[in-house]
């Protein structure tokens, strides 16, 4: 039993005094009132037994928490919650725990407070970033398309990009799976198939605009070759822009714009241009140019012998005439010469002479046989000595030879 109203030094608990009855309450400070302390708790205990018994009104030997109903032991305190006695600095202590946990809690509720603002504004980022590659992707998309002349795909490819397909490489290679680009670019397909390297649509579109240059500059109409599907058999039959040049200019042209009798030339020895459209024929990319104009050529040299010398060659003479570069112009002087000499090539009556074949008189006198020349040459001395007239063959420019 505790001696009433004796201080204990609790050390880091602080002080107490003992309660009647056993107990200690906290002190304070003290002050007295005949034999009796006031604590800081306004409780008063005996320090002397024999004292006055406190003033009227004031609770005396509890232990300060409920009146009169639990006596705690040395060390202990009473715990209003529990309404047990506890260790000295147990209620305080967990008292100190609660607040310490209360504000642990404050703390996490803050900093989930800004995880989730954090979280929203990356969210408003990432959207704000999606809505600008979609911007840009339609941006950059629909001038393609037009640039295509596939306007029609717009929509498909803004449906793919308001999905949230954004990557512009993506994009192209969906649009590129389209029909509607198969027929825009026939070439693209026809070049893979024929082992061409590749062409961008860019400058699949420049050959396009080429093409087109070198036709209105030739005067062709301009619904001539003027849709995909015509440019598309050109570019897959990897027809250059000077290649077409060539066609129009030392094919087409040449024939198309040279006298009747060069048409008339063509379609004899060429009978499989028919009544077909000449330009057609001439542009087509399954036929090589160098034939193309080779042919022309040909019809050029035949036209040539037919109004000069009234002869009928075949393909493969007026050909030969071609390949060896003889020139529209060349072949006329050299016809010419044919037809003045016509009575050189006649066996004279009473002779042994031989005639001289067509063969041989073209390529006497166009030089494209050496033996031809020599049988010409001899046959105009022969007739010099006999007629005292004449003369003999020899070469007129560089390649074509005749009388002199």
């Amino acid at each position: 039993m505790s001696d009433f109203g004796q201080v204990i030094d609790a050390g880091v608990f602080g002080k107490y005094v003992a309660a009647p009855g056993g107990g200690y309450l906290p002190y304070v400070q003290t002050e007295q009132f005949g034999g009796f302390v006031q604590t800081g708790e306004g409780q008063f205990v005996s320090y002397n037994p024999a004292a006055t018994p406190p003033p009227s009104g004031t609770p005396g030997g509890t232990t300060g928490g409920e009146t009169g109903t639990t006596q705690c032991g040395p060390g202990e305190e009473y715990d209003p919650e529990t309404k047990a006695c506890v260790p000295i600095g147990f209620v305080a202590s967990r008292q100190a725990e609660r607040d310490r946990s209360a504000r642990q809690q404050e703390m996490l509720t803050q900093q989930q407070k800004l995880l989730e603002q954090q979280k929203l504004f990356t969210e408003q980022q990432k959207a704000a970033a999606l809505q600008e590659k979609k911007e840009s992707a339609r941006g950059i998309l629909g001038a393609m398309l037009a640039d295509f002349g596939l306007d029609s795909l717009t929509g498909m490819v803004y449906g793919l990009i308001e999905g949230g397909l954004t990557n512009t490489a993506e994009l192209v290679t969906k649009i590129r799976g389209t029909n509607e680009y198969a027929q825009r670019f026939p070439g693209v397909e026809a070049r893979r198939k024929a082992g061409f390297n590749a062409l961008s649509e860019a400058d699949y579109i420049g050959l396009e605009r080429s093409y087109r240059q070198v036709l209105r500059a030739a005067g062709l109409p301009t619904d001539f070759y003027n849709d995909a599907t015509d440019f598309g058999a050109l570019i897959g039959g990897d027809v250059s822009v000077a290649e077409l040049s060539s066609r129009i200019n030392e094919g087409y042209q040449a024939v198309a714009q040279a006298s009747p009798t060069v048409m008339s030339e063509i379609r004899r020895l060429y009978p499989t241009i028919g009544d077909q459209d000449l330009a057609a024929y001439f542009l087509d990319p399954q036929r090589a140019t160098p034939i193309l104009l080779r042919q022309a050529r040909a019809a050029q040299i035949g036209a040539a012998a037919q109004e000069q010398a009234q002869r009928e060659l075949t393909a493969a003479q007026a050909e030969q005439l071609a390949v060896a570069g003889v020139s529209p112009e060349q072949a006329r002087a050299g016809f010419q010469t044919i037809a003045a000499a016509e009575e050189l090539f006649v066996p004279l009556p009473g002779t042994t002479e031989q005639a001289i074949t067509q063969e041989e008189q073209i390529a006497g006198v166009f030089g494209t046989s050496a033996a031809a020349q020599q049988r010409l040459r001899q046959r105009s001395r022969e007739r010099a000595a006999a007629f005292e007239a004449g003369g003999r063959f020899a070469g007129q420019g560089t390649t074509v030879t005749g009388l002199q």
